[in-house]
């Protein structure tokens, strides 16, 4: 565990509480914060930094933790974070503009933007742009590798669509992310991965002055949390930086239907059906779920270093956000184990059910549950 003489608190934004929403009564936050900071050193999590939207407000923001051991630095929600697959949802969005201007289809097939997966797969005609945003290209043995019938998460393909991205609009994601997303809603701490130089000198920042703003990665190992060192790459499945504050921004766009049309916003969120008729667990680059006759949005993101979660329920008015500087907030939707990772670890195809996060939980369990 961290040895932590004092715990930043959460703050919360004063709301007239009711019988109907005492949820956000002091009380109710300040268990919340207690479970959280169990969960985090359960976890051997250097910091965690979080922030839960309501009525288009970030109403409880803060961290936990130390964000730089070293230095003492504890996190907020202006503490940068790598998002990981989170980006997805952002790739998602791209994708689905140009699909609104008429400039792609999600029946193109991938070999039409120059995309060969390798292997049995390569550029096989019935492998469409819509299989690689749904995670349903790979198919397996049982259906002789059919696209469209089998879900099966893989960052790498859907890494890919940058190709589809550039082909159809003459301009590569990093420079539509900026322009359509990130500037508009003034996400000022939200860029492509510092690592690239190219696409994050879109940004026009000076990246010594930006590192400065980011919690460094770190891992448990053996008996204790050490810094690790990664490079890490950009595309419309990973390399987004950003923090809960501006990660508050794109939930709240998202709730007002900004950036899509609301039937495309509605065909995003609706789980993708299988010729057979059978529903997976993705929509059109988020995961969809249904609990207790509430529909949940969600995206998990790991890297070496990092691991992140987003949660929304509509129907709720809420936004979860919860970020981490080592990889184990996310540990329930991966098999894998550093510095040695299995052979495969999306070998279970982030199938495991949101609530095998003991993070998501516990959100549900103090702020959703009534």
């Amino acid at each position: 565990m961290i040895g932590c003489s004092s715990v930043p608190k959460l703050s919360h934004t004063d709301k007239p509480v009711t019988a109907a929403d005492d949820v956000w009564s002091t009380d109710n936050i300040t268990a919340f914060e207690k479970k959280l900071e169990v969960l985090r050193n359960h976890y051997h999590i250097p910091s965690i930094a979080i922030g839960i939207v309501n009525e288009k407000k970030l109403v409880v923001r803060g961290g936990l933790g130390f964000a730089d051991i070293k230095k003492q630095i504890t996190p907020d929600e202006n503490t940068v974070y790598h998002l990981a697959s989170i980006t997805k949802t952002f790739g998602a969005i791209i994708l689905m503009q140009l699909v609104e201007q008429g400039k792609l289809s999600l029946d193109d097939p991938i070999e039409k933007y120059g995309i060969n997966l390798g292997a049995r797969w390569g550029s096989d005609p019935r492998i469409k742009v819509k299989h690689l945003l749904t995670h349903t290209a790979m198919g397996n043995w049982r259906n002789g590798y059919k696209p469209g019938y089998k879900f099966r998460y893989n960052g790498d393909w859907y890494g890919r669509l940058g190709k589809v991205i550039e082909k159809a609009s003459g301009e590569s994601f990093g420079e539509l992310v900026m322009k359509n997303i990130i500037a508009p809603m003034g996400m000022i701490n939200t860029v492509p991965s510092t690592d690239d130089s190219i696409n994050f000198k879109l940004t026009g920042y000076n990246k010594d002055s930006f590192v400065t703003k980011v919690a460094p990665p770190y891992n448990w190992q053996g008996r204790q949390i050490a810094p690790i060192q990664m490079k890490y790459s950009f595309s419309p499945a990973a390399g987004l930086m950003s923090n809960v504050a501006d990660l508050a921004k794109y939930s709240i766009a998202i709730d007002e239907k900004k950036f899509l049309k609301p039937g495309t916003w509605e065909k995003v969120f609706t789980p993708f059906v299988t010729p057979k008729g059978k529903k997976i667990p993705y929509g059109l680059g988020w995961f969809v779920k249904d609990y207790k006759g509430l529909k949940i949005i969600w995206h998990t993101g790991w890297w070496y270093g990092y691991s992140t979660l987003l949660i929304k329920i509509p129907q709720k008015d809420l936004t979860f956000i919860i970020l981490a500087n080592s990889q184990d907030l996310s540990r329930p939707f991966y098999l894998t184990h550093y510095p040695v990772p299995l052979p495969d670890p999306f070998s279970k195809s982030l199938g495991k059910d949101l609530l095998a996060s003991d993070f998501a939980s516990l959100f549900i369990q103090y702020f959703v549950m009534e």
